[in-house]
């Protein structure tokens, strides 16, 4: 995490457009002014604590490498799991709308002749009888 956020640091001072802007003066100015005005103790001071952090990071490199390695492996995955859906959508919407075509074209390629005919019911006429027997009843 530390390493991206110095990378886009990098970058933001790169690709700033004038050095004397705000971003050069907060992210380069800044520090070498405070790093001026530094005392012999507080530089001893600093040695010390860098040293230290350098040999904890190298106590903890092996089990970092693993956490670090399982990371970028994930990211590789997303990544090329979004490009991957990202460049086969397109083609998975013109297969859809190829078989839509298919689908809709199918019933009207079959000749006349071969379709079924189908047999009109005739149409149940009204029956004159005033209580017929397959009536309701209401008692």
């Amino acid at each position: 995490m530390l390493l991206i956020a110095a990378l886009i640091g990098l970058l933001a001072v790169a690709v700033s457009r004038e050095p004397g802007g705000r971003l050069w003066r907060m992210l380069v100015e800044a520090p070498a002014n405070k790093l001026n005005v530094m005392t012999w103790r507080q530089v001893l001071v600093t040695a010390i604590v860098v040293v230290i952090a350098l040999c904890a990071a190298e106590l903890a490199m092996a089990d970092m490498a693993w956490v670090l390695a399982l990371d970028i492996v994930s990211w590789i995955e997303v990544i090329a799991a979004t490009l991957i859906v990202t460049r086969l959508l397109p083609g998975w919407r013109a297969f859809k709308a190829a078989v839509g075509r298919t689908v809709a074209v199918a019933p009207r390629s079959r000749s006349r002749a071969s379709r079924t005919r189908r047999i009109r019911r005739p149409v149940a006429k009204p029956s004159d009888d005033p209580d017929p027997v397959w009536g309701l009843a209401f008692a």
